[in-house]
């Protein structure tokens, strides 16, 4: 993203308006979550990972669950002595990015602000 936009985090009550719709965050973090049963993404994703000669198959099946509970693996980090053992999962995410910053909802304007501020300027 642009150096002008900002990374803020969102929960799942939040809701993102688009093309004039609302969306609570909770809702499109669901239809994430079943993009990872779907076979034609999976079979998509498998196939681009092929082409990088990556080879994330568990007995030569789609791995589904590498999207909920992980696929063990084991990862040797630069400067390590020896492999670590744990899961490696793809994660689908929602990232929001604010592009102005002080954006103010201003309350409206209450009839009886006028007389306030008159009773103010009066007693002062």
């Amino acid at each position: 993203m642009e150096d002008n936009f900002k990374l803020i985090d969102c929960n799942d009550e939040d809701v993102i308006e688009c093309n004039d719709l609302t969306y609570k965050v909770s809702k499109l973090k669901q239809a994430f979550e079943s993009i990872g049963s779907d076979t034609n993404f999976l079979s998509s994703l498998w196939e681009a990972l092929r082409r990088q000669k990556i080879y994330y198959l568990q007995n030569r099946h789609y791995n589904t669950e590498s999207f909920k509970e992980g696929m063990d693996v084991k990862m040797l980090n630069l400067g390590s002595k020896s492999w670590k053992k744990g899961k490696v999962k793809f994660k689908l995410s929602i990232e929001f990015y604010v592009e102005e910053e002080n954006v103010e909802i201003k309350e409206p304007e209450s009839p009886l602000d006028d007389l306030r501020r008159k009773i103010n300027e009066a007693t002062s």
